[in-house]
């Protein structure tokens, strides 16, 4: 049976149900039937509600409402401070520059560290100069001096790329003015330290954000002997420690003197240490030596310093 012959059978079937229907219904019925469909049309039960097109046009300032409606300034506030947390931040206990360093910190003979808490930068950005990789670092450097003493944190390491500082004492020195420089510029207490007149005189510290730091580097071109020695790590790295982290320690005060056959505190024990390593290092005969001398030792001891400084070159 083609389709033809389908359709005309249902259309049949269908028509002869409608007669049969309209023929046990009276005339009245019929009347009131068509009443009742005539009144669905004209008078719908529910009104209906009028198409976009019969609204009035809505108000710029009522848009803008909807769009963005008004937040309490609390958590306004909360949802820019995440915003920029996200955009700056970064994993600082896991970084390119912690791994490199790790080596430096499991052979080191200072007791402590191994265990020594450490924050560190974010991997060398090559499409950036020194400054631009820098000012990364800052957010999360302000944030260190904020967080260190309740997270008794003991170091920011800012890692400097060895093909690029790491070949001759001037290079590194030049990449350390260069980098300590650009952290005092934006030193949000405004104590541009690295400005003052005093920087290679005693009572000279390095000062961000109201926390002083000590500070200690390593470089590849340090001997073995050397207590700077990098183990074979290839980069360099500036290591900021914030004084009050010695106290963290129980360090005792400096001190000129050394007890060398019978070390008692753990500032003599760690001279020992390193002494018995090959790496003893040199001990200044006053605690009041300018710090600019001990943040970038000469090579031998003999040697006069390198006056970075003073010599800071532009490093790109």
């Amino acid at each position: 049976m083609d389709l033809f012959m389908k359709l005309v059978i249902i259309y049949c079937i269908r028509a002869l149900c409608i007669i049969v229907f309209m023929m046990t219904l009276s005339w009245k019925a019929m009347v009131y039937f068509t009443i009742f469909l005539v009144s669905l049309y004209f008078l719908p039960l529910f009104p209906r509600k009028s198409s976009s097109s019969e609204r009035k046009p809505a108000k710029t300032k009522d848009i803008i409402a909807e769009l963005y409606p008004k937040t309490e300034e609390a958590v306004l506030a909360k949802q820019v401070s995440d915003a920029i947390v996200t955009l700056v931040s970064y994993d600082v206990e896991d970084t390119p520059s912690l791994q490199g360093f790790e080596t430096i910190k499991q052979n080191s003979n200072c007791v402590f560290a191994r265990k020594a808490k450490i924050w560190g930068s974010p991997a060398w950005n090559y499409d950036l100069n020194l400054d631009g990789n820098i000012f990364r670092i800052l957010p999360m450097l302000v944030k260190f001096t904020i967080v260190c003493t309740n997270e008794r944190l003991d170091a920011f390491l800012i890692e400097l790329p060895g093909h690029m500082y790491g070949d001759s004492l001037q290079e590194f020195g030049d990449g350390i003015y260069k980098v300590l420089k650009i952290l005092s510029d934006n030193d949000p207490a405004d104590a541009h330290c690295i400005d003052k007149p005093y920087i290679d005189k005693r009572g000279w510290v390095f000062e961000f954000n109201k926390v002083t730091f000590f500070i200690t580097t390593f470089a590849p071109f340090y001997p073995e002997s050397h207590p700077r020695y990098s183990f074979g790590a290839k980069n360099c790295y500036i290591l900021l420690q914030p004084e009050l982290s010695f106290a963290f320690h129980d360090l005792p005060p400096d001190t000129p003197e050394t007890n060398w056959d019978r070390p008692k505190t753990v500032r003599d024990k760690i001279r020992v240490a390193f002494k018995e390593a090959g790496r003893s290092y040199y001990i200044p005969d006053s605690i009041y030596s300018p710090m600019v001398h001990e943040i970038l030792r000469p090579i031998c001891d003999q040697d006069s310093y390198y006056e970075w400084w003073r010599n800071g070159k532009k490093s790109q």
